[in-house]
């Protein structure tokens, strides 16, 4: 899980956006609204799509607009989310990365695909490529 999670507004313009991207080299930033509560994540990709569009639309568009086109998928997970929970949320979302929850319900972080395989390889690893009755790992803990 990537934290703590970069976010940008509902409100900033892309091209904000697209300067948080570069900034970090993140592929998913998390949206928040006015009252901090998860909208989606954003995708580098969608917004340099738009950038290709026309780069000069990016200073008049905002990220809720953008969110809205996408159809984003406002689905999170909470912290103490088992790791193969996490990847069927994924599954289900048909998303790539989740928005992760803490326990005082604000955004605590991202949770990626590559995220989740490095922890179920690892947990294999660790029990010896034997399955056993332990509790599987949270996503974030």
């Amino acid at each position: 899980m990537a934290t703590p999670p970069v976010v940008v507004r509902s409100t900033d313009s892309l091209w904000r956006a697209m300067d948080r991207f570069t900034a970090t080299g993140l592929h998913f930033l998390v949206v928040l609204d006015d009252q901090d509560a998860v909208m989606g994540l954003l995708e580098d990709r969608a917004v340099a799509a738009e950038w290709v569009g026309d780069a000069l639309r990016m200073h008049r568009t905002t990220v809720a607009r953008l969110l809205a086109s996408q159809s984003a998928r406002a689905a999170s997970i909470h912290r103490l989310t088992p790791v193969d929970q996490a990847a069927c949320a994924l599954l289900r979302q048909q998303a790539e990365a989740l928005p992760v929850i803490g326990d005082n319900g604000r955004v605590a972080g991202v949770v990626t695909s590559m995220d989740l395989l490095r922890a179920m390889v690892a947990a294999e690893a660790a029990v010896g490529g034997r399955r056993d009755s332990r509790a599987p790992e949270a996503v974030g803990r």
